[in-house]
């Protein structure tokens, strides 16, 4: 038994902050972005939109649309850093809001960029070992609410959404087939929002901090080497895959990638023009949006890759069902 990702949906808010905006709030440049960070838009939740209102609606639509049955969730895992209090989880929330059976098994992990492609594994496992038949992996991140919307840094990168995957048995040999996995504690202050959790530093900014040089330096130093052994460890080439979907992190970083990694047009997968860089959302909305356009058959090889925050990454090979 294996398990696979068998519907995605996803949300994102009515707001929309343009680059017009951000040129009058803080005097960013229209062009470079849109042509250097490849980002028109963002999404943005209203200032008393929740975490958990938003993974319900990605949630809600998933079992609406595709007639999903709640008795037969078995477990959420909600995987965002913007939770809406630090304690209780945001599933536990989200549990209650979908009225899913209470023997469901429910909680949060906290990841950023690298999310969707940790809880596949985490979830799936579950699956994979006989203990539950279905689990809902949800997405949701609100960076907008911590964002100094005139500091350049970050202002016209992020923007706001939630998803929700599906993840049920298959057969060996589809489904996810492997993945791997890496942290760099050491660069934890090149992404970090000081004065959020117990530890208080009045010199510091309550609002988002990220060195985007050093992001970038670790991105397409770590990534290509990791997706390599993923590759070698699988008995695999680069042209034996059909799409790569990397993290959405911006423009600049995804071309550098593919130039790097030599990928074909057809391969790489850019998808954050109207919506920015999503966080945890970025994945399974590129995915999702790579499957409603046709772009998959049953059988072809697909590669996840999330990078970020933490610092953290991983990549899964996944073969399409």
């Amino acid at each position: 038994m294996n398990y696979y990702i068998k519907h995605i949906e996803y949300y994102l808010p009515n707001k929309i902050i343009d680059n017009d905006f951000l040129f009058i709030e803080s005097g960013i440049d229209k062009s470079f972005t849109e042509s250097k960070v490849g980002i028109k838009e963002r999404r943005i939740a209203e200032n008393d939109e929740r975490p958990s209102e938003m993974a319900f609606k990605a949630a809600n639509e998933l079992i609406q649309k595709h007639r999903i049955n709640k008795e037969d969730i078995d477990l959420i895992l909600l995987c965002t850093q913007n939770p809406d209090y630090r304690l209780p989880t945001t599933a536990c929330l989200v549990q209650d809001l979908l009225g899913v059976k209470k023997s469901c098994i429910s909680f949060d992990i906290n990841l950023g960029c690298s999310g969707f492609v940790y809880s596949l594994p985490i979830a799936g496992n579950f699956i994979k070992t006989g203990m539950i038949n279905n689990a809902l992996v949800i997405m949701v991140d609100q960076y907008s609410k911590i964002i100094d919307y005139k500091d350049k840094n970050t202002a016209a990168i992020f923007g706001d959404a939630a998803s929700a995957a599906l993840l049920s048995a298959c057969d060996d040999g589809f489904g996810v087939i492997d993945s791997n996995f890496g942290t760099d504690g050491s660069g934890a202050k090149n992404l970090i929002l000081y004065n959020s959790g117990i530890v208080q530093d009045s010199e510091k900014s309550n609002y988002l901090f990220m060195d985007g040089r050093e992001i970038f330096k670790f991105s397409v130093q770590v990534i290509p080497a990791s997706i390599n052994e993923l590759l070698e460890k699988n008995n695999l080439e680069l042209n034996d895959i059909k799409h790569v979907v990397f993290h959405q992190a911006n423009q600049y970083m995804l071309k550098e990638l593919q130039k790097r990694m030599k990928l074909t047009n057809e391969q790489m997968i850019i998808d954050m023009e109207m919506i920015g860089n999503t966080v945890s959302s970025t994945i399974p909305i590129a995915l999702k949006n790579l499957i409603s356009n046709g772009s998959l058959e049953k059988g072809e090889l697909i590669l996840l890759s999330g990078f970020g925050v933490g610092l953290s990454w991983g990549n899964v090979l996944y073969k399409y069902i």
